[in-house]
């Protein structure tokens, strides 16, 4: 289990859209607990739930429950980024998706992609990756699928051979929108979420096609992940030995810093630089691990308790309901009771 940040580049696209709706950007990073210093900052970090909340804030402030797909559908070419430059600069489709793949993490971390074939039909996959967010999930989903085909139709001036669309989750009251924005079946309450386009266009030659520049933009590309990987490299450290030690007992930043080679300061600093704090990720992680554990009904609770270093089951029924908002046992029983509509048909407009 890993501490799951996002490049705080994803503000500037944000940012964009809330000025074009005259929605208060110091407002909405306020209400998501994100420093307005970040904005246009290169290397820092938002954490998972900053981004949610931002997401929330946003729709909200907006009044547009819509909001995921209208801003994958035009917001796809911010600025000109270092991802932007690689995907309009590809010699075809095929070299374009596999940059996507190579370099997710510079615009979608975490997230996975996946390229297969039925017959005629190219289907690109999309996972969320274990940075799965509570509430927004499916707004997350469609700002990634929608920007996928409006980057394809604009590198292809404004055609796209799409066939079909899949989402993991159910059908919206804002079905119309999807019919505008596709123009092909979706289908909801699939298994993944899955994009079918023509396979003969993989290979169609793009118009912005320009060897030298791309591969001098794949340089910089290849640079940039590796300083983003370097970014995250503490906050790894610190995950991993908190995940191995939990059970032991209550782990402490002194001890963590120690087994590090650094003072606890020093490491408060450099967790301050990724945008969280010790406290922050060992609350975090010891919720996510909860809620894998109570999700299997052979655990006890107070099993539980002491596998995440509590001293006993009230400090921990009392910590999960201040992240959860319910008991640990009401969690179990939501979690485990079966939800009839995941096991209907798929919806299909």
């Amino acid at each position: 289990m890993k501490r799951h940040l996002i490049p705080a580049s994803v503000l500037s696209g944000i940012i964009d859209m809330a000025v074009s709706q005259q929605i208060g950007i110091e407002d909405l990073l306020s209400r998501a607990d994100i420093d307005p210093a970040l904005v246009g900052s290169a290397d820092a970090f938002l954490t998972i739930d900053q981004f949610e909340a931002l997401l929330s804030a946003i729709i909200e402030a907006s009044g547009d429950p819509a909001f995921g797909l209208h801003y994958g559908e035009n917001n796809h070419y911010h600025g000109r980024s270092i991802m932007v430059d690689l995907v309009y600069s590809a010699h075809s489709w095929r070299e374009a998706l596999i940059e996507l793949v190579k370099y997710k993490d510079l615009v979608i971390p975490h997230a996975q992609f996946q390229l297969d074939f039925e017959g005629d039909l190219a289907v690109l996959s999309y996972y969320p990756g274990g940075a799965r967010l509570k509430e927004n999930q499916a707004v997350y989903n469609e700002i990634i699928l929608t920007r996928i085909v409006a980057i394809g139709r604009w590198l292809n001036g404004g055609e796209f051979p799409l066939a079909q669309v899949h989402f993991t989750h159910s059908q919206p009251e804002y079905i119309d929108e999807y019919r505008r924005i596709f123009d092909v079946p979706v289908h909801f309450n699939s298994d993944l979420n899955r994009i079918f386009f023509e396979k003969h266009s993989l290979d169609n030659p793009l118009p912005g096609s320009l060897p030298d520049f791309h591969n001098r933009v794949e340089q910089l590309a290849e640079e940039k992940l590796n300083r983003l990987a370097a970014g995250y490299r503490i906050t790894r450290q610190v995950v991993d030995y908190v995940e191995k030690n939990l059970s032991s007992g209550g782990v402490g930043i002194e001890e963590v810093a120690s087994h590090l080679n650094m003072t606890s300061r020093t490491l408060q600093r450099k967790l301050k630089l990724e945008n969280t704090s010790f406290a922050e990720l060992r609350d975090r992680l010891r919720q996510d691990m909860a809620q894998e554990f109570l999700r299997d009904p052979s655990v006890g609770i107070g099993t539980v308790a002491s596998r995440l270093g509590f001293s006993d089951a009230s400090t921990f029924y009392h910590a999960f309901k201040r992240w959860e908002g319910v008991s640990p046992g009401e969690y179990r029983k939501q979690q485990l009771l079966p939800d009839a509509s995941e096991r209907g048909l798929t919806p299909t407009v």
